[in-house]
């Protein structure tokens, strides 16, 4: 089982987000963590450390690195923002 934690980055993401789809990608987010294999719905991400992952919410993208049975929520963005830096 993994846990999830949210860089500060990654919270003020969240946060300026609609309350809505805050709720939203937290649900998912819930429901990833609890599969016996959360990987197998991300997707592994080249050139944007320290993310090494994303998951595809929607139209978010909500990129992580992990870190032993933790799963570091990096960035949460929409799907045009999200690979241009």
């Amino acid at each position: 089982m993994y846990q999830i934690v949210f860089t500060p980055r990654g919270e003020r993401d969240l946060l300026a987000m609609p309350r809505d789809i805050q709720q939203r990608i937290h649900h998912k987010l819930q429901w990833l963590v609890a599969q016996e294999q959360p990987l197998r719905f991300a997707k592994p991400l080249v050139n944007l450390p320290p993310s090494t992952h994303r998951f595809r919410i929607g139209n978010y993208r909500v990129s992580f690195f992990i870190t032993g049975h933790t799963i570091s929520v990096e960035r949460v963005e929409l799907r045009g923002e999200a690979y241009r830096r």
